[in-house]
């Protein structure tokens, strides 16, 4: 008796990539159950990436060390460390990567000032060529602007400080007068000058 013939099953067509990554369902609180927030920042990070790599056909933040990872999550997250979550987000991702909660906030205001630049230039002190660097101190001096001692990448005053980044960017710092515990802040400029002025609020 002769054998029926099989046609090959024929794979589903592709369904068309979303505009948007999903957004997660909203989880209850619950004694013993795991923090709400905590998963709905999982499940939001997860669709993001998945989202991501559809598009994209790569993972964007792949080559993430676990540091930079974490630093990227909690500054995806608008007030962290104003409230309990965002206060436990802190601890829990600092303690995951060894850091402590101010390390980790730090960094994540080094990460909204730059991205992944500015998370270099928090962490990272170079010898930059001849150029750019040199001519700032004599840029800030005709523009009647505070003195900066050069170091490396830096110039340091008592309380506000510039860093050249390696992407030709500097990168305003402030700290409590003569305690050397310095804090990104503003936007990164490609003049020194425009970004001094920004640190005093001219």
């Amino acid at each position: 008796a002769g054998r029926l013939r099989r046609r090959p099953r024929r794979g589903l067509p592709p369904l068309p990539v979303p505009d948007r990554p999903g957004r997660p369902p909203d989880y209850p609180e619950a004694p013993g159950a795991p923090d709400p927030f905590a998963l709905d920042l999982l499940a939001t990070e997860a669709a993001a990436r998945a989202h991501a790599l559809l598009v994209l056909g790569a993972d964007p933040v792949a080559d993430l060390t676990p540091w930079q990872d974490a630093v990227r999550l909690a500054a995806a997250h608008p007030g962290s460390g104003l409230t309990a979550s965002t206060r436990a987000l802190y601890r829990d991702l600092a303690a995951a990567t060894d850091r402590t909660p101010t390390d980790l906030a730090r960094a994540v205001a080094a990460w909204r000032q730059g991205g992944l630049a500015g998370l270099d230039v928090l962490e990272h002190a170079w010898d930059p060529p001849a150029g750019p660097f040199d001519r700032a101190p004599p840029a800030l001096a005709a523009a009647d602007l505070p003195a900066l001692r050069p170091w490396r990448n830096r110039l340091t005053g008592p309380a506000l400080q510039l860093r050249l980044g390696r992407d030709g960017l500097w990168y305003g710092y402030e700290s409590d007068r003569d305690r050397e515990d310095w804090w990104p802040r503003g936007i990164p400029d490609t003049d020194p000058v425009g970004a001094v002025i920004a640190l005093l609020g001219r």
